[in-house]
């Protein structure tokens, strides 16, 4: 059995397999063989698909989470629309002639950097907002879905980050927990999971080569028991038979 430490989302626990979320990057091409002003208004276009789909997404996580919560949606909308953010974009796109994925892009990653710079915690956990919205827009260009991490079965999701909106697109009955390389408490993440009752341990230094290793996320005592010993699971509150995890004893589980 291996402990490793992070920094605690919500004081509860989680049993089953860990599964890594293997981020892909977007492959994008520099230069567009379009003229600036189709590639602006392909800018456009998406910038006003993505604005609706948030607030379909508002509709929904103010179902789920109520909409004190769901307000995290409004203001994606509200930095997708900010005028200093839009102004990046276009002018990347007209001085550089890129195609309006590369704007977006360069743009997001310079403003997120210039949030997670911030020393105000809350501030500076704005970045993964701005990566949240910059990647809605660039899947919307390059006609790509939110991909699912999780894929058929229960697990706690191991990854670099997850951004306000892939949790809720995930199937949240799937969603044991989380472990995150990097992430913060103070993330819109976080609030999220909490108000879904959905442990979490962020900045954790964990192996990609743990995939499918089964683990113990303790929210109380920051830590995650790899390859946990069967005595440890069972003081946690669950049962195991035959190598297979049953239902919790005590511990909380994720809202449906």
């Amino acid at each position: 059995m291996k402990v490793l430490t992070g920094k605690s989302i919500l004081d509860q626990t989680a049993y089953g397999p860990l599964r890594v979320y293997h981020r892909k990057p977007f492959h994008l091409e520099f230069l567009s063989q379009l003229s600036s002003g189709d590639e602006v208004h392909r800018f456009q276009m998406a910038q006003h698909r993505a604005v609706l789909q948030l607030a379909d997404l508002y509709d929904q996580a103010s179902l789920v989470v109520g909409p004190q919560a769901a307000s995290i949606f409004a203001i994606h909308a509200m930095l997708l629309e900010d005028d200093s953010f839009v102004e990046s974009i276009l002018s990347i796109i007209q001085t550089q002639y890129t195609t309006a994925e590369y704007a977006v892009q360069v743009a997001g990653t310079s403003f997120s950097a210039a949030f997670a710079a911030m020393e105000n915690p809350y501030m500076a956990a704005r970045g993964a907002d701005l990566r949240d919205i910059s990647n809605r827009v660039i899947r919307l260009l390059l006609g790509q879905k939110t991909p699912d991490p999780l894929g058929n079965r229960p697990a706690i999701l191991v990854s670099d980050e997850l951004l306000p909106s892939e949790v809720l697109a995930l199937d949240r009955k799937k969603l044991l927990g989380l472990v995150t390389w990097h992430g913060s408490v103070d993330s819109h993440t976080a609030m999220l999971l909490r108000l879904l009752n959905i442990p979490g341990l962020a900045q954790a230094d964990i192996s990609q080569e743990c995939d499918g290793h089964p683990a113990l996320l303790d929210g109380f005592h920051q830590s995650l028991y790899l390859d946990p010993d069967q005595d440890l699971i069972a003081d946690m509150g669950y049962e195991v038979k035959q190598g297979k995890r049953t239902s919790p004893l005590v511990a909380a589980q994720p809202l449906g």
